[in-house]
């Protein structure tokens, strides 16, 4: 899981270093990202149904050799195209990996350590975001661009090493014929829209083509829909939206989702654009508050069972709240500790609406739903978090000149501040909604993962809720 967000995150900081080094304006740099988040948005439709046919374990395998085989290929590249082909099969790799890494736990860990465990795969998640751009600053200050993809490689092979520790468990091999014509729609649409909102700045000049391939990427994402409503193994799951439970809390990580992305996209410009500071003291800057929100990961899946998840929800959303407020009056003067304090809040914030979230997500369905849940997630996912980044990205470009200036100006970041905080205001009511629903999960107990809970657990978590 560490890979794949520091595919994102440790990639976003060589946005303003790309275009630096290749003479590039942030309208094509950006591309680096785009490709790899509209690849791994494409081959995430694909997780649940090589879980059936392959296994989870099988498919790691295979997913990670190929990502390392990318990254070295990667690190002998030296023109800007093919660098942005080989994001896009980085990200085909990354967009597999990361909803297997989730059916994982429900797999190999008792039920009773899952909320731990969701805690530990959490803090695996923000690491890369936490480290990501120190470590890709302080690689291309110390060894050029070409180190990142040598890091990513090593990624891999570390990741293959621990892969190889893992038990080959009993799989029950499914031959359902493949559903090519849901995943044609799937993936095409999912690429569509990611690419059309990457270009949202320019559907109103220029490039309107754009608008209207986002618009057929939805068309084609509504077709799916359709089909997969009446085909008996759809490749992506839709009935689960039935469950409500299972239906508000991904409303809640897919709004929490669009604001996250404000302090990952946001800050490297701000500090190497605004304040002018090298892409080695930005990564340093970012390192600790980011760092902190990773330690505080399993210790919340640790709460999980304590406090219970509604009240870490609810004092994440303030946290989160608080520090985006912060970071939104910040000028172009900000001192180092007013940074870091604000970046400190809402982390510890994001924190305590993440790791809850992602494992309510998956406690309120039944174990043989998983699989395709967290598949139908992370693809949600996936395409909110491009959503996000088109957004920040328009409001950015605004005040983006690529001819002589190149820079990006404070009251624009300011500005996609302020709308990641009418994110974060939307999660208001979608948590009054969970508290009301939570409630109701014994009446419920075939949707609860691992089947009938004991009595006594459920009581005490009930118990718990109804302080708040």
């Amino acid at each position: 899981m560490f890979m794949s967000m520091y595919g994102i995150s440790g990639y976003t900081i060589m946005i303003p270093i790309w275009k630096a080094h290749w003479g590039l304006t942030v309208d094509h740099a950006q591309w680096s990202l785009i490709g790899f988040m509209a690849a791994a948005g494409v081959s995430m439709t694909l997780s649940g149904y090589a879980i059936e046919r392959w296994g989870i374990r099988g498919v790691l395998v295979i997913a990670t050799t190929l990502s390392a085989i990318a990254s070295a290929i990667g690190s002998m590249l030296t023109d800007w195209g093919s660098i942005v082909v080989i994001r896009i099969v980085s990200g085909l790799c990354a967009g597999v990996i990361t909803p297997l890494t989730v059916s994982m736990i429900y797999q190999y860990i008792s039920e009773e350590k899952r909320a731990l465990a969701m805690g530990w795969w959490s803090m695996a998640a923000m690491l890369g975001p936490a480290v990501g751009p120190v470590i890709s600053g302080w690689l291309y200050v110390q060894f050029g661009w070409s180190s990142l993809f040598m890091f990513s490689g090593l990624l891999s092979v570390f990741m293959l090493c621990c892969l190889s520790q893992i038990s080959r468990p009993s799989v029950t091999i499914s031959h359902a014929p493949f559903p090519l014509r849901q995943f044609v729609l799937a993936g095409t649409g999912s690429a569509c829209v990611i690419i059309g909102l990457s270009q949202i700045h320019h559907w109103f000049g220029g490039g309107w083509i754009y608008g209207m391939v986002a618009v057929a990427g939805g068309g084609m994402l509504v077709r799916l829909v359709h089909i997969s409503a009446v085909d008996k193994r759809p490749l992506l799951h839709w009935p689960l939206f039935k469950y409500r439970l299972w239906m508000l809390t991904m409303l809640w990580n897919g709004v929490v989702t669009l604001a996250l992305y404000a302090g990952t996209y946001l800050m490297p410009f701000y500090l190497m654009d605004v304040q002018g500071r090298n892409a080695a003291e930005s990564g340093w800057i970012m390192l600790f508050p980011s760092f902190v929100m990773v330690l505080l990961a399993p210790i919340v899946g640790r709460l999980y069972d304590v406090v219970g998840p509604l009240r870490l929800l609810f004092t994440g959303f303030l946290l989160m709240l608080c520090g985006s407020i912060l970071l939104a009056y910040m000028d172009g003067s900000a001192s180092v500790v007013s940074i870091i304090g604000a970046m400190f809040i809402r982390s510890v914030g994001i924190s305590f609406v993440t790791t809850p979230g992602n494992h309510m997500n998956m406690v309120c369905l039944a174990n043989e739903n998983v699989a395709q849940g967290s598949a139908l997630s992370s693809w949600l996912k996936q395409l909110l978090s491009a959503c996000s980044i088109a957004i920040y990205s328009a409001i950015v470009m605004l005040g983006y000149t690529s001819v002589e200036g190149t820079v990006v100006t404070v009251n624009r970041i300011q500005a996609a501040f302020w709308v990641s905080i009418v994110f974060i205001l939307m999660l208001v009511p979608i948590w009054w909604l969970l508290r009301n629903n939570w409630r109701q999960i014994p009446s419920s107990p075939p949707m609860m993962n691992g089947g009938q809970r004991h009595n006594y657990k459920l009581k005490t978590a009930i118990e718990k809720e109804r302080v708040i």
